[in-house]
């Protein structure tokens, strides 16, 4: 008996053993796989910021079974984002309603002067991603990947399809490489130009060319779709904003004022106070009240009910209770008394 016994306590020691040892080849398989991501010049997170302004922070994504063409490394990036922003600077200092001012969007560097980009891999393969995958990206980067400051827009140049060539809203954006309208370099320069569009909360339903000013529905694009400014499409040999940037329009924002342009006029105004808080200081446009008394009446957010582009950090699980969004305490509808 005593021997049966030993046997029990041996078998059962080394079964342990091998179930410890599968466990721990599981985890080094595991390992593995985001070692196989690293490359040198590459970082997994948001490096040291140089200054503590306003700022557009890139990422290079990648769904968990995409394949990795090093965008982030090869130079890739850095030369479409600065062309981007050269385009910029042109379109600004000749709008002939602004201040003539060039200006380009404010990017986050790092210590040795070139851009901080950061390379993130999702959790789910490019099939278990959302029809409208920014849905899906959003949350992660924000929940996962502490991509958290509302001081940054956080935007992808993401390595997979989706449905269009770009989606942003208020904070995040992506462009995504493998759809088939995103392929010349340019042309990949021109979206993210119009998807930075959204991110700074343009157009919005103040402005009488934009889609939305009859309140019905919003959509941040122009009436005039042959319009070939920003918000539509962008010329590469004639970049234009229009009339977005600058404006007559009481207690509506302009382009021109945003705290993402460099160099800042004196009152700029922060995308995310206004289209995400509803802090909307001088900005009280009788749409932009219409808006927020239709959401308040009915105790949820509708998202056809929009003055500008989506807050990208709205908590859409939680759109039949109110309106919420990541890292912020409470409904917003409850806490403004327009």
């Amino acid at each position: 008996m005593k021997k049966i016994f030993i046997n029990i306590i041996t078998l059962l020691f080394i079964s342990t053993i091998v179930l410890a040892d599968h466990d721990d080849n599981k985890s080094r398989r595991d390992i593995s796989n985001l070692d196989s991501d690293k490359r040198p010049g590459r970082f997994f997170e948001d490096q040291p910021d140089v200054t503590d302004d306003y700022q557009i922070h890139f990422n290079y994504l990648l769904a968990k079974d995409s394949e990795d063409r090093e965008y982030d490394i090869n130079g890739k990036m850095e030369k479409i984002i600065l062309m981007m922003n050269d385009w910029m600077e042109t379109a600004t200092s000749k709008n002939k309603y602004g201040d003539k001012v060039p200006r380009k969007y404010k990017l986050d560097y790092r210590e040795d002067g070139k851009i901080d980009i950061t390379f993130i891999r999702m959790d789910k393969n490019f099939k278990q991603l959302h029809k409208w995958a920014n849905n899906d990206i959003t949350p992660f980067l924000y929940k996962k990947k502490g991509q958290t400051n509302n001081k940054k827009i956080y935007f992808n140049f993401a390595d997979i399809n989706s449905v269009d060539g770009g989606e942003a809203g208020v904070g995040f954006g992506s462009i995504f490489l493998r759809n088939k309208n995103v392929q010349s370099d340019k042309r990949k320069a021109a979206i993210a130009l119009h998807e930075l569009l959204h991110t700074q909360g343009m157009g919005t339903n103040c402005m009488p060319w934009i889609k939305s000013s009859n309140l019905k529905s919003h959509s941040s694009h122009l009436k005039n779709q042959n319009q070939k400014t920003m918000l539509n499409v962008v010329s590469p040999n004639m970049p234009r904003i229009g009339l977005i940037y600058a404006h007559d329009i009481d207690k509506c924002p302009q382009f021109m004022d945003s705290v993402y342009l460099t160099p800042t006029r004196e009152e700029p105004y922060d995308p995310y106070k206004i289209f995400c808080l509803f802090e909307l200081g001088e900005y009280k446009h009788p749409n932009y009240l219409h808006i927020i008394n239709k959401l308040k009446e009915s105790g949820k957010y509708e998202w056809k009910l929009r003055f500008a582009s989506s807050c990208s950090t709205r908590d859409m699980t939680k759109d039949g209770e109110g309106y919420f969004l990541f890292g912020v305490d409470g409904n917003i509808l409850k806490k403004i008394n327009y």
